[in-house]
């Protein structure tokens, strides 16, 4: 895979007249500080891409002011003999131009929140969110007489070759019942998520039941899969999302066939999306498998490395669970002794807080972002 990686990396960029390559900055120190620097797996990185990129004749370096953006562009400026020059991550628009006109090749280092708007602004694509934890992806942009081709090549070390984990729910923790959230933005309360669960012989159906009346949210959303192992069998989302939204998939195996309509981010498909497509072997739908946290088998010695497909905007992702600790909580619903379960590589990734006991969903935080969830009431049926 590294291979072919780098053999089209080299063909593009010998072949076409322009290039831009658009990475997010590598791994940062995850602490309080405003401008943190990269870590050690971060410089190497940094060192990796330098040696990725020597050879495509890049003639200028552009990154924000950040520590760890101009500590991303360093080896490679250093590596050409190039300035790093700064630019306003505000200005996408600006700088998009700016490339155009250039007519070089060029690095741009860039953030989570810039990096896809940029490649958008260049390409008039539309691309992937990123996640807090994606820092492997290099685009590569190349104009030819005002066309223009994206490919998505790969820093490493990456994931892209790692064997997912097949699912196996934990039949003992599965219940029929009703979670009653409240969903709070800066800690204030601003609406209700109800999670529903009921099982009908080997299949369960799921349903979350949003309302956000300042945000126009009020959405319903069912999901159908396999009790023993989280294979999809449909999925539907009606209501609002700031926005009427109207999706529909369905699932025979692996082909997953259906439609989409929802707002979405400026740089994503826009309006109506439909598909009929064979997802990879053992691909679970992201609804289904957030809420369904609580059953499946994470332990401090076992992660799960999956592929889920989002039916919001028809994306594929590797979704990393691990167990993060245990903790003490304490919600409206009251205090609970939890495990402490993050979903990594979501745009957003987010934490979930289960309880010990019964193994219910009692808290979750979406990572780097003012949304969270707490328990107010737990109904079994």
């Amino acid at each position: 895979m590294k291979t072919l990686v780098i053999l089209l990396f080299c063909w593009a960029s010998v072949a076409q007249s322009q290039t831009w390559y658009l990475v997010r900055h590598a791994e940062k120190v995850e602490d309080s500080s405003p401008d943190p620097v990269l870590t050690e797996p971060g410089r190497q990185r940094a060192e990796q891409l330098a040696n990725m990129l020597s050879a495509a004749d890049i003639e200028k370096i552009y990154s924000t002011d950040y520590q760890r953006t101009q500590l991303t562009a360093a080896p490679l400026a250093q590596h050409l003999g190039l300035p790093v020059i700064s630019y306003d991550p505000r200005k996408l628009a600006e700088l998009a131009a700016l490339l155009k006109a250039d007519g070089v090749n060029a690095l741009v280092v860039g953030h989570s929140n810039t990096t896809p708007m940029l490649l958008h602004l260049l390409s008039g694509q539309a691309t992937e969110r990123l996640d807090e934890v994606d820092y492997d992806n290099v685009y590569q942009v190349v104009a030819d007489d005002r066309q223009y081709t994206v490919n998505r090549l790969k820093s490493w070390p990456s994931q892209v070759t790692a064997l997912t984990t097949p699912i196996q729910l934990v039949a003992e923790r599965l219940f029929d019942g009703e979670l009653r959230f409240n969903m709070l933005l800066n800690d204030q309360v601003v609406g209700e998520s109800v999670h529903q669960f009921k099982r009908q012989g080997e299949q369960l159906d799921l349903r979350e039941i949003t309302t956000i009346e300042a945000y126009n949210i009020n959405a319903d959303i069912q999901a159908r899969v396999a009790v023993h192992d989280l294979s999809p069998i449909s999925m539907q989302m009606t209501g609002n999302m700031g926005g009427p939204v109207d999706i529909l998939w369905q699932w025979q195996g692996q082909q997953v066939t259906g439609r989409s309509d929802m707002a979405r981010e400026p740089y994503q498909p826009q309006g109506k999306l439909s598909l009929n497509q064979a997802l990879p072997t053992g691909t679970v739908e992201r609804t289904s498998a957030i809420m369904l946290a609580h059953a499946l088998p994470v332990t401090a010695e076992a992660s799960l490395l999956i592929n889920w497909f989002n039916g919001y905007d028809g994306e594929q992702k590797r979704i990393h669970i691990s167990h993060e600790g245990k903790e003490r909580v304490t919600v409206p619903a009251g205090t609970f002794d939890t495990h402490k379960i993050k979903y990594s590589g979501g745009a957003p990734s987010q934490y979930y807080w289960i309880d010990q006991k019964d193994h219910k969903v009692v808290k979750i935080e979406v990572i780097k972002s003012p949304w969270s969830y707490q328990l107010v009431s737990f109904e079994q049926l």
